[in-house]
């Protein structure tokens, strides 16, 4: 009998080195015992602690029935399942060319480290067809990276199924209900975080582009990164409710510690005699203009305006008026990207200014993070920002729909807001990412948890930071011949972007044409109850032209110019049109039916994405129209 397991344990070791870890170091024969047939496919495995078998009869032909009982999961791209078994069922699934990825948790070890022995999954565990995750101590974040390594499965979220192994594991009732709480989590913010607001997607776009003469003459993200390179102490400062008692702490350890602020602190700090290092605007909204406006221009002085490209004009207006030196990044969207000029990026992956703050703390490497003012929630009196906040510190009301997650130091819920449940998980899954061993202290003593954080009072955070003068910030900018060579990059990039699009855009109209025409006499027929003359070899022509259309997102160009925007067009129907192509047909006249379903639905995401084009391409044209030539020296 051949032994598979070392030839799976390599590649586990290249696609979840920890877990290959785990398996390379595990005692076996401590809780199972393996009762094997003449048919490798027929072993069975006894659990000693539990005296109860995973198979209670036959395991192959339990198998062969489980896996009968999952055939309404054929056309079904992405798979969840909790426990492994002999592995004998995931051979039989992963046979399937529909199935894109199969994820199980298993939350033996040893279960694992049995089935991997008889078994060879070493292609598909290569091929991430195959992840195998052990739920022992199973955190939120490596269920919510799923839906980051393939971007895909957010699409398929709408049919998202937790199946179970066999009744073997629902002794492990209470770990499988705490896994699928993760993954309604997971799968929450991961749609909510592409946003339903395609108009937002194309503001930014107006203003990276409006604003790219300005970014690409300031210094570079990478140099001011190279200058905080070295450092011992970041103090991130939100404007949460219990900023203001942390204020007279702050002010005796700013001279210390490097002071990373979002824009709505900036006054509160500067009312206080506090100066911070660097102040951060990641948004496109004009409102965030009036932080700078109403900050007298001393406070601007010896201070980095660390902004990312999509800002409003009024905001980038308001810091040049005051002299303030700004420092301009991109974001990590496609059509930042798209120009290729990566000194100046990536940060603002998360969703506020503070996420883009701890970012930028990481890349510089510091040894120590300190979260204060970052309450993520109400405060007891129903406060939504600190005394003193510009906009007032009740700026957000409590909703009737509340939302809750854990208080600081837990114990309890405290009151929070959708929007601010995101930003947690997005600070969340930054700190489980973090690729060093950077102390992340949350000092907040107020608010929401922040998980991965360790939860520590301001006075005992900052009693342990060097008392020595930091240094100040000197940055260099860039060359007039380094900013004429980019200018001319992104312009040459930009006459791309709209000669390719508007192609492009003009073949998606044309089938959308037809398509419409073609649900026209769909339509027509079933009101005159014809339905039997339906031309099945129109639809399917036009079934191969949609798939020609869709082949636009293969394309590097297109992907990175359009996506970001046409996302929140097509997004949803997308999802609605997963749930469809999942279903299982039983006969020609579901097929066709499911077609029929499929080419409607198809009709109004032709239409949205052509019209999310238009939108885009208007966008860059008119904007590149406001540059300024850039003068030689």
């Amino acid at each position: 009998m051949k032994d598979f397991f070392q030839s799976n344990l390599a590649c586990i070791a290249i696609t979840n080195p920890n877990l290959a870890y785990k398996l390379q170091n595990l005692k076996p024969n401590n809780r199972y015992e393996v009762f094997m047939s003449e048919d490798i496919a027929n072993y069975n495995i006894y659990d000693k602690q539990e005296q109860v078998s995973l198979f209670a009869t036959q395991p192959l032909q339990e198998s062969m029935k489980r896996f009968e009982e999952l055939k309404g999961y054929a056309y079904y791209p992405y798979l969840y399942f909790y426990g492994f078994g002999n592995g004998v069922l995931y051979k039989l699934l992963l046979s399937s060319e529909v199935l894109k990825r199969l994820v199980v948790f298993e939350p033996e070890l040893e279960m694992l480290f049995i089935a991997l022995h008889f078994i060879d999954f070493s292609q598909e565990i290569l091929d991430k067809k195959l992840v195998i995750i052990c739920s022992q101590n199973l955190s939120y974040q490596e269920v919510a990276n799923l839906f980051d390594e393939d971007k895909r499965s957010k699409l398929y979220a709408k049919t998202y199924m937790l199946e179970i192994f066999n009744a073997y594991y629902e002794r492990y009732s209470q770990k499988f209900f705490e896994l699928n709480h993760y993954f309604i989590k997971a799968i929450e913010h991961a749609v909510v975080s592409v946003g339903n607001d395609a108009h937002d997607a194309i503001v930014g776009i107006d203003h990276h582009i409006q604003n790219l003469p300005q970014a690409l003459n300031s210094p570079t993200l990478v140099e001011l990164i190279t200058q905080l390179k070295g450092r011992d102490t970041a103090i991130i400062v939100a404007t949460g409710p219990s900023l203001y008692k942390q204020l007279p702490l702050l002010k005796e350890i700013a001279p210390y510690a490097t002071l990373f602020c979002i824009d709505a602190s900036f006054p509160i700090l500067y009312q206080h005699g506090i100066k911070p290092d660097v102040v951060l605007s990641l948004e496109r909204v004009e409102a965030t203009a009036k932080f700078y406006e109403e900050t007298p221009k001393e406070a601007f002085e010896g201070v980095v305006f660390a902004l990312t490209s999509i800002v409003h004009p009024r905001l980038k207006k308001a810091v040049e008026d005051k002299g303030g030196l700004i420092q301009y990044s991109f974001r990590p969207f496609g059509y930042t990207t798209y120009f290729g000029i990566d000194s100046y990026g990536y940060l603002g992956i998360g969703m506020s200014a503070a996420n883009m703050a701890y970012e930028m703390v990481v890349h510089s490497r510091f040894k120590r993070c300190i979260i204060i003012g970052q309450d993520l929630a109400f405060g007891e009196d129903g406060s939504s920002h600190s005394k003193g906040a510009i906009y007032g510190s009740d700026e957000i009301k409590p909703r009737e729909n509340k939302v809750y997650v854990t208080k600081y130091g837990g114990g309890g819920e405290v009151e929070s807001t959708q929007v601010w449940k995101m930003f947690l998980n997005f600070y969340e899954r930054d700190i489980a990412n973090t690729p060093y061993p950077l102390e992340v202290i949350n000092s907040t003593e107020g608010g929401a948890r922040i998980e991965g954080s360790k939860e520590v009072s301001f006075k005992e955070a900052i009693a342990s930071i060097p008392r020595e003068i930091k240094a100040p910030i000197i940055l260099t900018f860039p060359r007039v011949e380094e900013v004429e060579e980019n200018m001319e990059l992104v312009s040459k990039r930009c006459q791309t972007w709209l000669k390719e699009g508007k192609s492009k855009q003009k073949k998606i109209e044309k089938v959308f044409l037809k398509v419409a025409e073609f649900c026209d006499e769909l339509e027509k027929l079933n009101e005159a109850n014809e339905l039997e003359k339906i031309d099945y070899k129109k639809m399917d022509k036009l079934y191969k032209e949609i798939d020609k259309i869709k082949d636009f997102f293969k394309d590097p160009i297109f992907g990175a110019t359009f996506i970001d925007a046409l996302q929140s067009y097509i997004f949803h129907q997308e999802m609605d049109i997963a749930k469809v192509l999942v279903k299982n047909t039983q006969d020609e006249m579901q097929r066709r039916a499911k077609q029929i379903e499929l080419i409607f639905l198809h009709k109004y995401w032709l239409f949205s994405l052509a019209g999310g084009m238009d939108s885009v391409l208007e966008v860059v044209k008119k904007a590149t129209k406001t540059w300024k030539k850039v003068k030689k020296s």
